[in-house]
């Protein structure tokens, strides 16, 4: 049990999660915020609920140093994410943010994460950037289309399957812009927690 810097008057009551804080404020005090916040989540729960003496607090400080591992790692395949999207690679970054939303899901579902905003926006992101790839593959085909029909001296037909191509093409462009908008704004990822 780490000493605290409390005195004996000003020492919390014992049973509350004041106290439980103090008890472990050395283990809080080498926590990240949302670390930190994920924690006392669990013990202001537990205080709650009277469940206070049953709470393994180093097992939520581990759960929460898990999270945030998971949360770090989704925040490094966001940057994955967008820079593939930024070169038009839709299908790398489709499947960047799968990987996100992967590793989100295990920091929430797994270690006790906040991190519902967090999963929305990713889905969200997986949608766009899986409608982009699939724009990008019809202008492809299009793009291809086009050149069978100029082969076969089909003007009209290269320029209606060039036409389409760069439709599709636009329309992967602003699928893709959906997916990363925020990223431009938002510039620490703070999506990537619920907690301030």
């Amino acid at each position: 049990m780490a000493e605290t810097r409390y005195t004996d008057a000003e020492r919390p009551e014992p049973g509350t999660a004041e106290a439980v804080e103090a008890e472990f404020e050395v283990e809080l005090a080498g926590l990240n915020d949302n670390e930190t916040a994920q924690v006392r989540e669990a013990i202001s729960e537990a205080e709650f609920n009277n469940e206070l003496d049953q709470l393994d607090v180093d097992a939520e400080i581990q759960q929460a140093q898990f999270a945030e591992t998971d949360r770090a790692e989704a925040e490094e395949l966001r940057e994955d994410q967008v820079e593939a999207a930024d070169r038009g690679d839709y299908e790398t970054a489709r499947d960047r943010a799968e990987d996100a939303q992967h590793e989100l899901r295990d920091a929430a579902e797994t270690h006790g994460g906040n991190l519902d905003t967090a999963l929305s926006e990713n889905a969200r992101d997986v949608e766009v950037l899986s409608e982009a790839e699939f724009q990008q593959e019809a202008a492809e085909s299009f793009e291809a289309d086009a050149i069978d029909y100029a082969e076969l001296d089909s003007d009209e037909g290269a320029d209606a399957s060039l036409d389409d191509a760069y439709d599709a093409a636009d329309a992967a462009d602003d699928a893709a812009q959906d997916s990363t908008d925020f990223a431009d704004t938002g510039g620490d990822h703070s999506i990537y927690t619920d907690h301030g």
